[in-house]
């Protein structure tokens, strides 16, 4: 009888440690507080040649399992580009413009348990 109290008294403590030390400490993300800039490399984008595509997000913290999704409007369809992770808050993508113009780009972030998207505009030359 003795032996299941201590089996069972050992096996409580390791369940509660572990329980401890999985609990962890992260803010929750505020989707208002987040925001988002979009550069391209080079500066001034040409037609017919790959654009690097960065994003990075201000106000939060962003996790490991953070994704970014690039949604490029060209005409009426749409290009989606899957961004690595570069920094702590910065993704990366390439992407080629086939032709000049204005371009509406979608940054589809996901989060936690947030998607957020937030537009911005590429000027190609």
């Amino acid at each position: 009888m003795r032996t299941v109290v201590k089996v069972t008294a050992v096996v409580g403590l390791i369940c509660t440690f572990l329980v401890g030390c999985s609990a962890s400490a992260t803010t929750p993300i505020d989707p208002a507080a987040l925001d988002a800039t979009l550069t391209t490399e080079p500066t001034a984008p040409s037609a017919g040649t790959p654009i690097k595509l960065r994003a990075e997000f201000t106000g939060a913290e962003l996790s490991k399992s953070s994704g970014l999704t690039f949604e490029i409007r060209v005409d009426d369809n749409q290009a989606l580009v899957e961004a690595e992770k570069g920094g702590s808050n910065t993704f990366d993508g390439v992407y080629t413009f086939s032709k000049s113009g204005t371009y509406e780009v979608y940054l589809h972030l996901y989060t936690e348990d947030i998607h957020l998207t937030k537009k911005k505009q590429v000027v190609v030359q």
